[in-house]
């Protein structure tokens, strides 16, 4: 989550194997206010800033924030959540004493927002994908159709006008087993074909529902689905390679072991 000059080969590595949002256009801008920057500054003079990318989900009448467990333990209790407002300009929730639900063995953390604020809940509630969208699809994604992933890497579109950054990839594995780079336990991923980089960890990516062509036949698939979000990536000494992706499987377990108010 950190800044690290590494990270600027693997924003470079991105622009070459991610190709613009476009033909996810309509469906992408709608899931768009739903993702969110979220950032902690440490220290005198807000050195050591630990900020990463997360989502709103509604489930009932209820808004939850969710990201990867590694950027909620560094994040904390008390952080800025940055979200596009009127014009697209910032608008910025300050959370404070904010209890994290942390999966056992997943990269993946949830908490509930705006306990007791009517108003705020109904606005966040408004923005929010609903939870059904994490077990619209149980198996991974084929290899043959495009997946669009969003965030904002090295903190970028988080500022004035912010703009959550969307990337189109696909799947390069189905369900696979690895170590987590932050605690090195054995846990399911799905592999894309393309780099993750610092920032864009917790960001969701989706399957948009896009054509599926099959042979000469266009096959239309159904819906909108949420994939996963990002965890980290395979990298060696020449850069990042492939973007580690928790499953949504991964977050409906959570969120239904933890058993929130529907």
């Amino acid at each position: 989550m950190k800044y690290a000059q590494s990270a600027v080969l693997f924003l470079l590595a991105m622009c070459l194997f991610f190709s613009p949002k476009n033909a996810a256009a309509g469906v992408t801008d709608s899931i768009e206010p739903s993702v969110v920057f979220l950032t902690q500054e440490n220290g005198a003079g807000g050195k050591g800033i630990n900020f990463g990318t997360g989502f709103l989900v509604s489930r009932g009448d209820r808004p939850y924030l969710v990201t990867a467990s590694h950027v909620a333990k560094d994040l904390g209790p008390d952080f800025k959540m940055v979200m596009s407002g009127d014009g697209g300009r910032a608008v910025m929730d300050r959370m404070q004493g904010i209890k994290w639900n942390i999966s056992p063995s997943a990269d993946v953390a949830f908490t509930e927002l705006a306990r007791g604020d009517q108003e705020k809940t109904g606005r966040l509630l408004r923005r929010s994908m609903p939870a059904r969208l994490m077990t619209a699809r149980s198996l991974p994604p084929s290899r043959d159709i495009s997946l669009v992933a969003m965030g904002f890497p090295l903190a970028l579109g988080s500022r004035g006008h912010v703009s959550p950054l969307s990337f189109e990839t696909r799947a390069a594995s189905g369900f696979i087993t690895l170590e987590r780079f932050d605690n090195k336990k054995e846990a399911t991923f799905i592999l894309l074909q393309s780099p993750s980089i610092s920032g864009l960890s917790g960001g969701p990516v989706f399957d948009v529902g896009r054509p599926l062509v099959e042979g000469s036949r266009l096959e239309p698939r159904d819906g909108l689905s949420l994939v996963g979000l990002v965890s980290g990536v395979i990298w060696d000494k020449t850069g990042g390679k492939l973007a580690m992706i928790v499953p949504a499987t991964e977050i409906a377990r959570l969120f239904e072991s933890n058993s929130p108010r529907t």
